[in-house]
Order: structure tokens, then C-alpha cells, then sequence
């Protein structure tokens, strides 16, 4: 595997490896140019049957140029606002094509893979009965200001903090201590992390929602319970990791 994105190639190769697997995964570090001709050096050096390129820019690139079998793994970012003529290349002579959301299917022909949760390690751990709201600002979105306001009228306690700052082993904790999720509104698919909240038990403001609504509704516990129960059942199982991974091995042996 070649870089990352959300953690989501993290949790693959975990559940890759305990099914007997060997798998190895390339970062990169340092200016991208200078760190993708270094990368294209590592992985002609590799001893690998397939690579497995997540994001479509540097990690793409590195996987094409060294000539080896490779399958493209697309995040978001890397793809919502346009391919270069070097990407278009790049995913031409993929094997395989996967997104991370079903939204992104409206931009390339691709395969939908869901992003992976751990539902062993985020699991419910309390009752999330209490006041407590997080949100993670984005560059691309950020509610602070909106929820600041909304959080006071409904009598929330509201919490923001950058997403990276927590450290990803140590995540579900984190999640635990809240009680309502606010994810991003601008992409209509719910973040990583926002499947992860409600693998805790939490429910989760998406992009689904009106967001002033959903938060005067969730005061009330009933409506709360609710919401995380349905997203539990209806939401969650296809993120499971094992069965992402039953997925992700079948397209390793197809392609």
C-alpha cells in the first residue's frame, strides 16, 4: 500500500494481514516531487505482487512510473475538482479503480468501495445522553461560527477541534466523550469519522440533515436513541472492516 487517506488504508491492511496477507505500506515525507521520484525508486525495488495507490496524485503517480500492477484507490479531494491529463493517464492503466464514496461514481467510472470502521475497537461504551457536541472544521467547510450560535439556543456544550490533533489510536475514546456528531455538509457522503461516531453509539448531523432542525430534535433523548439506532442498522454494516475487506479481496483476485 502507498500513502493513506482518513486512516482508511490503515484499517485495510490490519484486517488484510490478519487473514494472512503480506502487506507493506509506503509513506511519504518531504517535498512532493523530490518524495515521488523517491517512492517510484522504493516500489521498483518492492517485491509485490500489486500495489495499492491511495489518492490520486503523488501515491497514482509514484505506482504508475514504476511499471509495476497497481490499483487506484480515490479519496475525494484528489478528484472533485477536476483530473489532470497525467491523472487521466494514471487511472487509464489501473487494474482496478476503487472510490471511497458513492458519490464520486458520478465522476469517473470507478468501483465503490466503503471506507473501512472497526467495529471491535468504535463500539458503544455508555449512554450518550448528555450535552455535548463535536465538530471537526475543514478547509473546505467550516460551521464554527453557525454552531457556536445554534449550540447556545439548544443548550449544547459545543467542542471543536482540528482532526488530525487526535491521535487515531486513540479515537474512539476521544468520540466516547461526546454525545452528538456534526459532520461536513458540503460532500454528500458521511467523513471517516463520522462512521465512526456511530459505530460509538453517537448519533450523527450529516449532510442528510437540516442542520437547525436536527439539533432542536435531538434534544430530546427518544429522538436521539432513534437516530443512532437507525444509522446502526441501516448505515453502518456495509462499513464494516471485515466485510469491506471480503470486497477488497475479491478485487485483488479479479484484477
Amino acid at each position: 500500500m502507498v500513502h493513506d487517506c482518513a486512516f482508511v488504508g490503515y484499517e485495510l491492511r490490519r484486517e488484510l494481514l490478519r487473514r494472512g496477507f503480506e502487506v507493506e505500506h509506503y509513506f511519504f515525507c518531504g517535498l512532493p516531487k523530490i518524495t515521488t521520484l523517491e517512492m517510484v525508486y522504493r516500489l521498483k525495488r518492492a517485491n509485490c505482487d500489486l500495489i495499492h495507490a491511495h489518492f490520486a496524485r503523488s501515491a497514482l503517480y509514484a505506482s504508475y512510473f514504476s511499471g509495476k500492477e497497481y490499483i487506484a484507490h480515490c479519496h475525494g479531494t484528489d478528484i472533485r475538482h477536476g483530473l489532470s491529463f497525467l491523472q487521466k493517464k494514471c487511472l487509464k492503466k489501473a487494474r482496478n479503480v476503487l472510490v471511497s464514496t458513492p458519490d464520486l461514481l458520478d465522476i469517473l467510472p470507478a468501483m465503490w468501495l466503503p471506507n473501512p470502521v472497526d467495529t471491535e475497537r468504535f463500539r458503544p461504551l455508555r449512554e450518550h445522553d448528555g450535552n455535548k457536541v463535536l465538530y471537526f472544521p475543514h478547509w473546505y467547510e467550516d460551521l464554527t461560527e453557525t454552531l457556536t450560535g445554534l449550540c447556545g439556543r439548544f443548550g449544547y456544550e459545543l467542542t471543536t477541534r482540528e482532526a488530525m490533533s487526535v491521535p487515531y489510536e486513540n479515537m474512539h475514546l476521544f468520540l466516547d466523550q461526546f454525545d452528538v456528531f456534526v459532520d461536513r455538509f458540503s460532500v454528500p457522503s458521511y467523513s471517516k469519522t463520522a462512521l465512526e461516531a456511530m459505530a460509538c453509539g453517537i448519533p450523527v448531523v450529516g449532510y442528510r440533515h437540516d442542520l437547525e432542525k436536527a439539533l432542536e430534535k435531538l434534544a430530546n433523548g427518544d429522538e436521539r436513541r432513534s437516530l443512532a439506532k437507525w444509522q446502526a442498522e441501516k448505515i453502518l454494516p456495509k462499513h464494516c472492516v471485515k466485510k469491506v475487506v471480503d470486497q477488497l479481496t475479491a478485487v485483488y483476485l479479479w484484477s
